[in-house]
């Protein structure tokens, strides 16, 4: 018949064999912080600033952020101008301009009519009682 293995039996550890395997690892205490002392010259490693992270970190992904913008800004706005020339729009800069020479046509046609024909600007405005007056008075005129 075959023998069955017996369970391994535990040996004691000792403290020695515990710290050579340590050492063989390294293991990292996480409570213990290290020993500085002005003797070994070595000075504490400091946690970088608020300043020094905002300018190593935030301020490339604020750069980042609005040129990405600009860039995808005037991208579409590309892209929207040329849809806009196919479908045959007209944009809002060639309509104010075209308004705007109409404007200075209409204006140059009222200058020279006010310097050729004898304006008044100065007459009164009859008012709608005086207007009837008139008429009736013209009526029994031709009346009478």
């Amino acid at each position: 018949m075959i023998e069955k293995p017996s369970p391994p039996t535990r040996k004691p550890t000792s403290s020695a064999s515990l710290k050579a395997f340590h050492d063989q690892y390294k293991f990292v205490q996480p409570n213990k912080k290290p020993n500085i002392t002005a003797a070994s010259g070595r000075l504490p490693i400091q946690q970088p600033s608020s300043f020094h992270l905002f300018v190593k970190a935030g301020l490339p992904f604020l750069l980042f952020s609005v040129g990405a913008s600009l860039v995808l800004k005037n991208g579409l706005e590309g892209k929207n101008i040329e849809r806009d020339k196919s479908r045959g729009f007209v944009t809002k800069s060639e309509r104010q301009a075209r308004l705007d020479s109409e404007r200075d046509d209409m204006m140059e046609k009222l200058n020279k009519r006010i310097k050729t024909v004898d304006f008044d600007n100065t007459k009164r405005i009859e008012r709608p009682e005086e207007i009837l007056d008139r008429r009736m008075k013209e009526r029994d005129g031709e009346v009478g």
